[in-house]
């Protein structure tokens, strides 16, 4: 009899102590789970902050990159509108030469935007774009890289129609060799040659409105690059540091 209740208290102890090690072993397999699980959410947060700092970084350098194309369409509808103005009106009082050739052999340019985008991509390819930022960040990200492949789209439509009607050939513009200047060509106008064309005039109009347009579209992808620094500036405490960036959409 004292023999079986010796031996009933040793596997009550025996028991006991197997189920205390197993609540250690799970214990620490638990904790193990959650230092880890910690650990992989602190490198997370730190490779979405890293991410965040480079795409706040390459919209600065989109910002600098758009607003300077935008200057030069703006440059280009400027001689174009006035040489307009002069066939209008046929004054040509201090006629300038440069200048006004300069609006039309921009009028069948319509290059691809091709902004940075190396930060952008590299999110996308992580699949870490649903945790970047906040939902207002998320938004003007995605509506500035939309409005850039639009106006891509609307180039690439832009320079099949050109194409087509080259609204810029007249037999009155002309190129001659000069080496002092850019890709050492100068294109000459031949005023009496144009203003004996009223076509070319209208050609002209048409090839200016679609230049328009094309300057637009490179504006809203401007302001949206814009709104998307200040969002991710906003939102990582930091600043868009584009000095008259706002001055240059006026």
């Amino acid at each position: 009899m004292p023999f079986r209740r010796q031996k009933a208290n040793l596997g009550a102890r025996d028991w006991a102590a197997v189920g205390l090690d197993f609540v250690i072993v799970l214990v620490g397999v638990l904790l193990a789970f959650q230092i880890n699980s910690w650990n992989e959410n602190r490198i997370e947060r730190r490779a979405q902050s890293a991410a965040l700092e480079r795409l706040l970084s390459e919209s600065e350098e989109a910002i600098h990159y758009l607003s300077r194309s935008v200057d030069r369409f703006e440059e280009g509808n400027q001689s174009r509108a006035e040489l307009l103005t002069r066939l209008r009106e046929d004054d040509w009082e201090g006629f300038n030469n440069d200048a006004m050739a300069f609006g039309i052999v921009t009028i069948g340019r319509a290059p691809p935007a091709a902004p940075p985008r190396s930060a952008y991509e590299e999110i996308i390819a992580s699949g870490r774009f649903a945790g970047i930022g906040d939902a207002a960040v998320r938004d003007a990200v995605t509506e500035y890289y939309a409005s850039v492949d639009y106006l891509n789209g609307m180039s690439e439509y832009i320079q099949r129609l050109s194409s087509v009607e080259p609204y810029w050939r007249h037999d009155g513009v002309t190129d001659e060799y000069a080496p002092d200047y850019p890709f050492q060509i100068r294109t000459v106008i031949d005023v009496d040659a144009m203003r004996a064309d009223p076509q070319f005039a209208e050609m002209l109009v048409r090839g200016h409105r679609v230049q328009l347009s094309l300057t637009q579209w490179w504006r809203t992808a401007l302001d949206d690059a814009v709104a998307m620094c200040e969002e991710l500036a906003r939102f990582s405490d930091s600043t868009c540091s584009i000095p008259g960036a706002r001055g240059s959409l006026d």
